[in-house]
């Protein structure tokens, strides 16, 4: 991607009403545009990162054998009114009126529309265990939308749901997702503390948060030094651990994920049996597990980030190579070289963002380039071609160092 064609912007500033180091970076370095108050644009930098995301965790999930769908965003008032969440949930379910005066919702979640399109297909022990997972867009009417990404009215969730046909089977299922929401954390580069937390809204009888600890946290949790037991600050009242007697410390923490036991609370109003190894009808066991990409987004943020920008893992980077070309008044040898190393690294499939833009300083492509934070910046000057090599500088790290010209493909595949 040239960077001379590319839709974006960066800013010097900041928001006059961003708190949070995400909110300001990702709206100076062009990854997100505000429309109001809770609801947000993707740019294409950001569109990208969040595309490299939605891949990872596709690509772990299916590990797993989870089948991926697509659900409505638009819900008939019936389904809601079915497990009795249309009365139960406040005023941050988005309730709405058809043209023929009918009720209808915009999605918070969709336990219920998951469980009618399966009582439709579950008949059988043959047919489960299953899990269905979907990229969607949710809406929450939140009174007090923060911190950019991190609190939204609208946003995008993974969010997978399971059917098992005993509390066995569930026990085994969630354990794979924990497992795999860890994985995924982990290679995030978040250090993510799984925590017992409240099944809420959602019921069931037990589920877990998976917290990322932060000070622009809206979450508190308690945790044990000594053991690493860990817990959501509304689950418990005492101060010293269950597990070990130690004091227990407390901290604030960003939510990035959060597992579900639902039991039969969902299949039993959607009539979800199936016929076991005995011919008995028995209701399947559900599960539900979800992710917000957006609020994830923000967290990597958070804590990968300096001064200057933001500082991508790989695995998010809305590019692995950012190119400064510094060709100044119109330096053909600069700039033909700029140009083959460019067409070489696309040509071996290395995703690079060409800083090819001619109205530029030198200070001011470097400050955009750490601003946008790609993992590595590789720089074709005057000065490194003297030498016959390029300037190449990891965003992680403060040493640059030179590779000679011929080796710059090879090193950076």
């Amino acid at each position: 991607m040239r960077q001379s064609q590319l839709f974006t912007k960066t800013l010097r500033e900041a928001p006059a009403d961003a708190v949070a180091v995400s909110h300001m970076l990702l709206i100076r370095g062009g990854f997100i545009s505000q429309l109001s108050s809770g609801i947000y644009s993707f740019l294409p930098l950001g569109f990208r990162v969040l595309k490299n995301i939605e891949n990872y965790i596709r690509k772990e999930l299916e590990k797993i054998g989870v089948f991926e769908v697509s659900m409505p965003i638009l819900h008939p008032a019936e389904v809601w009114q079915k497990t009795g969440r249309w009365h139960e949930i406040g005023e941050e379910l988005w309730k709405i009126k058809g043209r023929q005066g009918e009720d209808l919702v915009l999605s918070m979640t969709h336990e219920e529309v998951i469980a009618e399109m399966a009582s439709n297909f579950i008949s059988t022990y043959r047919e489960l265990p299953l899990v269905l997972n979907q990229f969607q867009i949710k809406f929450r009417d939140e009174e007090r939308p923060r911190g950019g990404l991190l609190r939204l009215k609208e946003f995008i969730m993974q969010d997978a749901y399971s059917f098992d046909k005993s509390e066995k089977d569930l026990d085994e299922t969630y354990h794979k997702f924990y497992e795999a929401y860890l994985k995924i954390f982990k290679g995030l580069d978040l250090n993510a503390v799984p925590v017992k937390a409240l099944s809420g809204i959602m019921g069931g009888a037990e589920s877990h948060e998976f917290m990322l600890p932060a000070k622009i946290g809206e979450d508190k949790i308690s945790f044990c030094e000594k053991c690493g037991y860990a817990a959501n600050i509304e689950t418990i009242n005492e101060k010293t651990c269950s597990k070990c007697g130690s004091l227990l410390q407390q901290q604030r923490a960003i939510e990035l994920g959060h597992i579900f036991k639902l039991g039969v609370k969902y299949s039993e109003p959607f009539n979800i049996y199936f016929e076991d190894e005995d011919g008995l009808k028995k209701l399947a066991v559900m599960g539900s597990y979800g992710i917000g990409l957006d609020r994830l987004i923000a967290a990597i943020v958070e804590v990968h980030s300096d001064e200057k920008g933001i500082i991508w893992p790989l695995v998010a980077a809305p590019f692995k190579i950012h190119l400064v070309e510094l060709s100044g008044k119109g330096n053909l040898e600069v700039k033909n070289e700029s140009e083959k190393i460019y067409r070489d690294l696309t040509a071996k499939g290395v995703e690079v963002l060409y800083d090819d833009r001619s109205d530029k300083t030198a200070g001011e492509k470097f400050a955009d380039a750490d601003l946008i934070g790609c993992p590595v910046r590789v720089v074709v000057s005057n000065k490194t071609l003297d030498r016959q090599s390029v300037e190449v500088k990891k965003r992680n790290e403060k040493e640059a160092e030179l590779v000679p010209l011929d080796k710059v493909v090879a090193s950076m595949i």
